[in-house]
C-alpha cells in the first residue's frame, strides 16, 4: 500500500493508507446472482454515511469504486462529532454491513480488471527476465517490444517495480483504463504526492470520482472534510497536461501526434482508446486488445509460456529464439535461427584458418607467438560456433517435434525435404562429412 500524509489531521497515527474496494453493479456482466436486494449508489452512500467513513467513490457501468483511509490496525479513517478523524471500522465490518443491507459484499477489485505489461525486451530475452524475476508469464514479441501477461497478480507488480527497461502497464476494468510509462526505477504506482503526481508518466480514464457520503456536505472546512477533499483530487487527478508531454517527450511525438495524444486523453473512455494511444505511440495494438478481452494472448501467434528456470538453461533458449526487432544484431540472429548452417560454414572456416596459423606457428619465427595466439583463439570460436549450431538444431528439431506432433527425436515430419546438397558439399569440403 501507499502512505498518504496526515499530519494535520487529528489522528492517533502520522500516516493512512489507502485501501481499495469494489461492490459490483446489478447490471454488471459480471455481477454474481445473490437473493438480497439489488446495490444501488444510494444504497451505498447510506452505509457509508452510517459509518461516518472518510472516502470516495466512481460509479462505473459495471462496478463501483470505493477508497478509503485504513491506519496501521486496518481501522478506516472516520470524521468525528467534532469535524476530526478517528479510527473506525474494519474493511472486514463495512463489508458485512454492505452484505446485510445491500446483499453485496465489498471485493478487492472488480473481477474484470486486467492488466497487461509491454516490455521493451525482444523474445531471446523473456526467458532471461522469468529466470531472474523467477515468475512464470506468457508472451508474444513483436518489433523488439513484448506483451507479457503475468501468471499471478503478485508476479506482474514484482516484476514492473523491478524492470530496468522502459516498460508500458495497462490496466482496464471496461470503464476505468491507465497508460502507465514505466521509466526504470520509477513507478507510478507508488507516487501519492498530489504535486509530484503531474511529473508521473501516466494517462488515466474513467467515471468521475466524488464523495463518499460519510463526510456531511454542511460540515464546513473541518479537519475531516478538507481530508475528503484531497483524497477525492487524488483518485480523480485524471491526466495533467505535463503528463501528456511526458509521454510524449519519451516517446518523441512531434506537435501534430502530441495534440492527437492530447485527444485522444481529453476523450470518453472507450474500449477504442487503449488501441489509438498504442497506435500513435508504436507500440503494438495487441497489448490494448488483450487488455479490452477482446484477444486471448494464448491464441496469438507466436505466443510463448515461460517459465523461471536456471540463468544457464535461460540464455541457451534465448540464443535459439528468433528476434523480432529491426536491428542490426536482431537481424543477424534472426538469420542464424533460421538458417543454421551459416554457423557450420563460419567455424569450419575458422577451424581451417586456424589449423593453418598453428602450422605456421610451428615453424618458428619472430611471429610465432603471435601466430599462435591467433590460432587458438579461432579454434575456440569455432568450437564456440560449432556448440551454437548444435544447440539451433535442436531447437529446431524440438519445436517441428512440438509441431508434428511427434515423440521421438529420429522422427521426420512427412513432407521435410532431404538436405540440401549444397551443404552436403560444405561438409565434405571441411572435413565433417560422414560415410
Amino acid at each position: 500500500m501507499t502512505s498518504l500524509p496526515a499530519d494535520d489531521i487529528a489522528s492517533p497515527t502520522s500516516a493512512w493508507d489507502l485501501v481499495p474496494a469494489t461492490v459490483l453493479c446489478a447490471t454488471g456482466a459480471t455481477a454474481p446472482e445473490g437473493p438480497g436486494p439489488r446495490p444501488s449508489g444510494e444504497g451505498m452512500r447510506r452505509v457509508i454515511a452510517h459509518h461516518r467513513l472518510v472516502g470516495a467513490c466512481a460509479e462505473g457501468p459495471r462496478a463501483t469504486q470505493l477508497m478509503f483511509l485504513a491506519d496501521a490496525e486496518g481501522r478506516l479513517a472516520r470524521a468525528a462529532e467534532d469535524g476530526s478523524v478517528e479510527p473506525g471500522c474494519t474493511l472486514d465490518e463495512l463489508s458485512g454491513t454492505f452484505v446485510r443491507m445491500t446483499g453485496r459484499p465489498l471485493e478487492p477489485e472488480d473481477p474484470g480488471l486486467r492488466r497487461v505489461l509491454l516490455v521493451r525486451l525482444d523474445a531471446p530475452e523473456l526467458p532471461v527476465l522469468a529466470a531472474l524475476s523467477g515468475t512464470g508469464f506468457t508472451a508474444v514479441s513483436r518489433h523488439g517490444w513484448s506483451v507479457v501477461v503475468f501468471d499471478a497478480e503478485v508476479d506482474f507488480w514484482a516484476v514492473r517495480t523491478g524492470l530496468a527497461e522502459t516498460a508500458v502497464a495497462l490496466s482496464s476494468d471496461g470503464a476505468t483504463r491507465s497508460v502507465e510509462v514505466l521509466l526504470a526505477g520509477e513507478d507510478p504506482a507508488s507516487v501519492t504526492d498530489l504535486e509530484a503526481a503531474d511529473a508521473v508518466c501516466a494517462l488515466e480514464w474513467g467515471p468521475e470520482w466524488l464523495p463518499a457520503g460519510g463526510v456531511p456536505a454542511e460540515a464546513g472546512p473541518t479537519p475531516a472534510a478538507q481530508f475528503e477533499h484531497d483524497l477525492v483530487r487524488l483518485c480523480s487527478g485524471g491526466t495533467s497536461e505535463l503528463q501528456i508531454e511526458s509521454v510524449a517527450s519519451v516517446f518523441d511525438l512531434d506537435p501534430a501526434e502530441t495534440n492527437r495524444l492530447r485527444n485522444y486523453v481529453q476523450g470518453e473512455s472507450t474500449d477504442l482508446v487503449l488501441e489509438s494511444v498504442l497506435q500513435l505511440l508504436g507500440l503494438p495494438v495487441l497489448a490494448a486488445k488483450v487488455v479490452e478481452g477482446r484477444r486471448e494472448l494464448t491464441g496469438t501467434e507466436g505466443a510463448e509460456h515461460y517459465e523461471p528456470t536456471g540463468v544457464g538453461a535461460a540464455l541457451l533458449r534465448g540464443m535459439t529464439t528468433e528476434p523480432t526487432g529491426d536491428g542490426l544484431f536482431a537481424r543477424y540472429q534472426r538469420a542464424l535461427v533460421r538458417r543454421p548452417e551459416l554457423l557450420l560454414a563460419v567455424a569450419g572456416t575458422e577451424t581451417a584458418l586456424g589449423v593453418g596459423l598453428a602450422g605456421a606457428a610451428r615453424r618458428g619465427g619472430a611471429g610465432a607467438r603471435v601466430l599462435g595466439t591467433l590460432s587458438a583463439a579461432l579454434l575456440a570460436d569455432a568450437a564456440a560456433e560449432s556448440a551454437y549450431y548444435a544447440a539451433l538444431r535442436g531447437a529446431r528439431r524440438r519445436r517441428t517435434e512440438e509441431i508434428s506432433g511427434t515423440a521421438g527425436p529420429a522422427d521426420r515430419v512427412p513432407g521435410t525435404p532431404p538436405a540440401p546438397g549444397s551443404r552436403a558439399r560444405l561438409r565434405r569440403f571441411f572435413g565433417l562429412h560422414r560415410g
